[in-house]
């Protein structure tokens, strides 16, 4: 368990310690945004750098949500997703906010590699709601990402965005997606 997880654990157990039940962890302002600023280095030797945060709604931001959101099944947001940033190697590789503005109550972000493809996992939600979204980083060229659940049998949700630009700097993405 990471540090952060362990501060929202400590601070779960400290109030339903002293408030006798847990249902003031309810009453509470609610989740704690979660936020993932770290550099990880593959086996391969590359370093991508992911910086997740999430943060609360302001005041009448969010509105009710009835599977338009990852990580909840219903109800109304405490938190959204702000910023997701990726570099490979310290060069920034842009995911549109369209594609992680959709994720609520994220618990955990995982970096690996397969043939040469950076895979971006992250995770939220909890039961009903849980969602594991990983994104198939292409080299510069784009990406895939495909939503499941928490145990990945099938996959909900599979989306493919070519970054255009790259095709007239990058002439490796002439054939799309590496």
């Amino acid at each position: 368990m990471n540090t952060r997880g362990m501060s929202r654990l400590l601070k779960w157990l400290l109030i339903s310690c002293l408030a006798g039940s847990s249902r003031v962890y309810a009453q509470m302002d609610g989740a704690i945004p979660y936020v993932h600023e770290k550099t990880h280095v593959l086996p391969s030797g590359k370093k991508v750098d992911v910086n997740l945060r999430e943060r609360h709604c302001k005041n009448g931001e969010c509105r009710e949500v009835d599977g338009g959101m990852w990580g909840m099944d219903s109800g109304i947001p405490r938190v959204i997703t702000e910023t997701l940033r990726v570099r490979i190697e310290g060069r920034p590789f842009p995911i549109p906010e369209k594609f992680y503005k959709d994720f609520t109550n994220t618990h955990a972000v995982n970096v690996s590699e397969d043939k040469e493809r950076i895979i971006l996992e992250v995770k939220g939600g909890d039961g009903a709601g849980a969602y594991t979204a990983r994104f198939v980083l292409g080299g510069m060229c784009g990406f895939e990402r495909r939503i499941c659940g928490e145990v990945c049998e099938e996959i909900w949700e599979r989306t493919t965005w070519y970054n255009s630009f790259a095709y007239e700097t990058d002439p490796l993405c002439k054939s799309g997606i590496q």
